[in-house]
C-alpha cells in the first residue's frame, strides 16, 4: 500500500510540474463549413500545453445565418505538436469531442468526434498565423477549414 501511495504521489507531482511550465495560446478565426449550406463564420480558441508537445484546445465557432439557419460547434481537441527542426513552424494531427449544432425554425445538436489537422506560423513573437482541417462525425460527416491568428502568451 505505501508503495501504492507513493507511486501515484509522484505522477501528481509529475502532472503538477508539467501544469506550471505550459504555454498558453489564444486565438481567433474564420472558419468555413465545405460541405454545409451554413458555411461561413467566426470562431475562438484557447489552448494550453499540458504536456510537452501535447496541447489541449477548447473552441466555439458560430456560423453566421443563411436561409433562416444558423448553426454553432463546440469542440475539446487534443493536439500533438510537431516542432520542425531548424524552424518556427509547428504541425498537429488533432483529435477531440465536439457538439454541433442548428438554430432555426427547429434545433437540433450532436455529440461528435473531431479528427483533423493543422500547422501553425509565428509571424513574430506575439502573433502566429494557423490553418486548421476538421472533419466531424455528426449528420453524415461535416468538414470546416479554418484560418486565423493566434497570440502566445
Amino acid at each position: 500500500m505505501k508503495k501504492f501511495l507513493m507511486i501515484v504521489s509522484v505522477m501528481m507531482f509529475s502532472m503538477t510540474s508539467f501544469a506550471q511550465v505550459g504555454k498558453t495560446t489564444f486565438g481567433a478565426h474564420f472558419n468555413y463549413m465545405i460541405d454545409s449550406p451554413n458555411n461561413a463564420g467566426l470562431g475562438a480558441n484557447v489552448g494550453y500545453e499540458f504536456m510537452n508537445n501535447v496541447r489541449g484546445v477548447g473552441q466555439f465557432d458560430y456560423f453566421f445565418k443563411k436561409d433562416g439557419v444558423s448553426a454553432w460547434n463546440v469542440n475539446a481537441n487534443v493536439e500533438y505538436l510537431f516542432r520542425i527542426p531548424n524552424s518556427t513552424v509547428i504541425l498537429y494531427p488533432l483529435a477531440g469531442l465536439n457538439v454541433l449544432g442548428w438554430t432555426g425554425d427547429t434545433s437540433d445538436s450532436k455529440l461528435g468526434l473531431n479528427i483533423g489537422a493543422g500547422i501553425e506560423v509565428p509571424l513574430n513573437s506575439n502573433l502566429g498565423f494557423k490553418v486548421e482541417y476538421n472533419y466531424k462525425t455528426q449528420y453524415d460527416g461535416k468538414s470546416t477549414l479554418n484560418i486565423g491568428l493566434v497570440f502566445p502568451l
